[in-house]
């Protein structure tokens, strides 16, 4: 039997699963562009790598390599921005997510400086500082487009498996931040106690970023990230190392290199981790999507039966709570199959959404963390006109000096300047 020919309770029982299903498909797509642009964030950290090895020597050996990564990179842009050409097309991909659309918004401006900032880099009439920002920035207005996708993710497993990715995207972006940092530093021969500073801070916060992905991320990712931190003692050698230099006690800028080389490999294996995660990030949107297929169908053939059931008698039976008038056996085969009434299934429809929104509750909490973090890092900026990085840093620094976290620092900070 047709929808249409269905009580209105029952039509709109059904609605509710097909918009369950739409916003699944919707989500889907989204966790698509996520997968994207992980692939392209990746694919600059290797450019702004190379880049900065490249302006920190003197020679142009390098220049072939960082070509070819460029355009390894302008491939996955390419690829980025014919998908988000096809969203933009699609008036249903963009309801309700004017967050989103703005952070895409924000990052295409971002990716529009590229080509410009390659130029410099070629031609050396960029400091190495100056390149190393502007790359971070372009990469930080990409992942802000992935905390804005889990955020708008109303599915506790997908959200989950998003926390995880963007935390673990989070901490492979510290790290390549920790390799240029290094990288200047070891080719300097010592490091300046800012950029000790800066070196412990971009090592804290990896921890933090490992840690709740660890937190929220299970099976074949996890044990992949087991690997790579079996393998990570060369490089807290060469941290260690880093702090225990000065303008007296230099090292050789050789090391540079070596620092840039182990790094990379770390960086690289990460980017496994980072796969397994997309796959599964994929998989689960598929799944779950199969899955309230699957069930609007049941449900569909279900409430049909019931329709057809009840047909000519009075809406009590419909209803009732046996599915049937009390003591009078069903007069047909559907009354053993259709045991439970509407108001059971809606009452179960309804139980179900709520354990899903506490489950919702309970995943966002390392959002809610990165929002604290974001306001305090604006208010810092608004009150003493500081950049992006130098607030951050700020932020850093107190925790370090008070032993806290940066959410910590962020809510004291929050609690401070709103008052003012």
């Amino acid at each position: 039997m047709a929808e249409r020919h269905m009580p209105p309770p029952l039509r709109f029982l059904l609605a509710a699963r097909r918009s369950e299903l739409h916003g699944l498909e919707a989500l889907a797509a989204t966790c698509d562009l996520v997968l994207r642009i992980s692939a392209l964030v990746h694919a600059l950290q290797k450019e702004r790598g190379y880049s900065n090895l490249t302006l920190c020597s003197a020679e142009d050996r390098l220049q072939p390599a960082l070509a070819s990564l460029s355009s390894d990179a302008e491939a996955v842009e390419a690829d980025v921005r014919a998908f988000l050409d096809g969203l933009e097309a699609d008036p249903a991909a963009g309801s309700g997510r004017a967050r989103l659309l703005n952070c895409i918004a924000y990052a295409l401006l971002r990716l529009d400086e590229l080509p410009g900032l390659r130029r410099a880099v070629r031609d050396r009439r960029v400091p190495v500082e100056d390149a190393d920002v502007r790359f971070t920035l372009v990469i930080g207005s990409l992942l802000a487009v992935v905390f804005e996708a889990a955020d708008s993710s109303l599915d506790p497993g997908v959200t989950r498996l998003l926390v995880a990715l963007l935390n673990f995207m989070q901490g492979k972006e510290l790290s390549g931040q920790e390799r240029a940092c290094g990288v200047m530093g070891f080719t300097a021969g010592w490091f300046d106690e800012a950029r000790k500073a800066r070196m412990l801070g971009l090592a804290a916060n990896q921890a933090r970023s490992f840690g709740v992905f660890s937190q929220y991320a299970q099976g074949a990712p996890l044990q992949a990230w087991d690997l790579v931190q079996q393998q990570a003692q060369p490089v807290q050698r060469m941290r260690d190392m880093a702090q225990h230099t000065s303008d007296a006690q230099r090292v050789d800028g050789g090391l540079a290199e070596l620092w840039f080389d182990l790094c990379t490999a770390r960086i690289d294996a990460m980017r496994n981790v980072e796969t397994q995660l997309a796959q599964e990030l994929a998989q689960q949107c598929a799944r779950r999507i199969a899955e309230t297929r699957q069930e609007l169908d049941d449900r569909r053939l279900l409430l049909s039966r019931y329709t057809d059931h009840a047909s000519g008698r009075a809406p009590s039976l419909v209803f009732s709570v046996q599915s049937r008038i009390l003591d009078v056996p069903p007069e047909d085969g559907v009354g053993n199959e259709l045991e439970r009434s509407i108001l059971d299934m809606m009452r179960e429809q309804t139980l179900r959404m709520q354990r899903a929104d506490d489950a919702l509750t309970s995943v966002r909490g390392a959002l809610d963390e990165r929002k604290r973090i974001d306001r305090a890092k604006l208010l810092l900026i608004s009150r003493y006109d500081l950049t992006e990085q130098a607030a951050h840093e700020r932020l850093q620094r107190a925790a370090m000096d008070g032993g806290l976290s940066v959410a910590d620092v962020a809510r004291q900070i929050i609690a401070q300047l709103s008052e003012h």
